[in-house]
């Protein structure tokens, strides 16, 4: 289940309203005010009432990417300012940072330092913030439009949590554990793939996806191979790169053996159901 809150981050950064409203404003302006205003403010974008509890979650998740201010004074009470305009300069500064892993050899270090990459750190936390700054405002309406719909149905947003809940898989921070049998067999299958992706020229018609999927496998094999790890990190570097080129090369060799890879990992973290 991807973070509610987080949908909520980034409407407050978008540009969410009717385009074609020459008093639209959405994500033209830093927006600065009360708690109350704030709350005011989410709910006209997002379309649905929300809970204080969702909203400082996406005031965490901004905070995290360096978009907001909060202060607490004794007179002027809690007053928030949020910066949007930023968030291009947040997108770049976490590039650089992967770069610079990437260059250094250094290709966990996003993930598991995020005092010496916090931006690409911040992103990678956030895979809703990732898929705004790809897919941009477009994107964000049609997800907001789709929460609406859910959260409806549903008959509030806390009822709508609540079966969110129920459906959710494990939590993201449990540890998974792995044998000397299992490390050396997943080790191998997992090579087997990564070398299988070096004897390809590129991937699709991003000169940089090859070496981001190769970053991403060398690093999950890196935390099975330490036989103790947070499962978030092994969803992130691991089980979602296998799914993507499961899909991507299905009729291939590549495609079948990440697709076997992926069902015995799924299967051991306990998410095959």
């Amino acid at each position: 289940m991807r973070p509610l809150a987080d949908y909520v981050a980034v409407a407050m950064i978008g540009r969410v309203g009717d385009t074609d409203d020459i008093f639209n404003d959405f994500g033209e302006r830093n927006f600065q005010g009360s708690w109350d205003e704030l709350r005011a403010e989410a709910e006209k974008r997002c379309g649905f009432a929300l809970t204080e509890s969702v909203i400082r979650s996406a005031i965490r998740t901004l905070a995290a990417c360096g978009l907001v201010r909060v202060s607490d004074d004794r007179f002027a009470g809690e007053f928030v300012k949020i910066y949007p305009l930023k968030f291009e300069e947040f997108i770049k500064s976490a590039e650089k940072e992967n770069a610079v892993a990437v260059r250094d050899g250094d290709r966990v270090g996003p993930l598991t330092r995020p005092s010496d990459y916090p931006n690409a750190n911040a992103l990678s936390q956030h895979p809703i913030v990732e898929d705004y700054a790809e897919l941009g405002d477009e994107w964000l309406k049609r997800a907001l439009s789709g929460l609406r719909r859910d959260i409806g149905e549903a008959g509030s947003l806390e009822e709508y949590l609540s079966q969110s809940a129920a459906e959710d898989v494990p939590a993201s921070d449990r540890v998974v554990t792995f044998s000397h049998n299992q490390i050396a067999e997943f080790e191998t299958q997992t090579t087997e793939v990564i070398q299988n992706i070096e004897a390809l020229n590129g991937i699709g018609e991003d000169p940089r996806l090859r070496d981001l999927i190769l970053g991403q496998l060398r690093a999950g094999r890196e935390f099975i191979r330490a036989g103790c790890v947070r499962m978030y990190l092994i969803q992130h570097t691991l089980i979602d790169t296998l799914q993507f080129l499961a899909k991507r090369f299905e009729k291939e060799a590549i495609g079948a053996l990440a697709s076997a890879l992926v069902v015995v990992l799924l299967k051991h973290i306990g998410l095959d159901s």
